[in-house]
């Protein structure tokens, strides 16, 4: 397992599980009483984990799993909302063109 360094900026990447919960939540609300199921996805899923892939936020950097614990301190000291923590922050730099 491998551990996070503090002085690096990182953020949390989704998986193909997330992806696929998000899509079960959304299609059993199409079902009668499916709405009992969404809302027990929702309050297990995010407790279900031991650990989250991270990346850090610079391009073609590695996709690493870290313990959720870790992540969840990480994201306390570093002051990364529960939302912000899927977004990479990366400013995007315009490579200027000579003419």
């Amino acid at each position: 397992m491998q551990t996070l360094d503090q002085s690096k900026s990182y953020y949390r990447r989704l998986t193909a599980l997330d992806v696929i919960t998000f899509m079960m939540v959304i299609v059993c609300l199409f079902f009668t009483k499916g709405y009992l199921i969404s809302l027990l996805l929702i309050a297990v899923y995010p407790i279900s984990h031991s650990k989250v892939l991270v990346s850090e936020t610079r391009t073609n950097s590695d996709k690493i799993w870290v313990r959720k614990m870790d992540w969840d301190y990480y994201r306390k000291n570093h002051q990364i909302g529960l939302l912000s923590q899927y977004s990479s922050q990366v400013t995007s730099h315009i490579d200027q063109v000579n003419l």
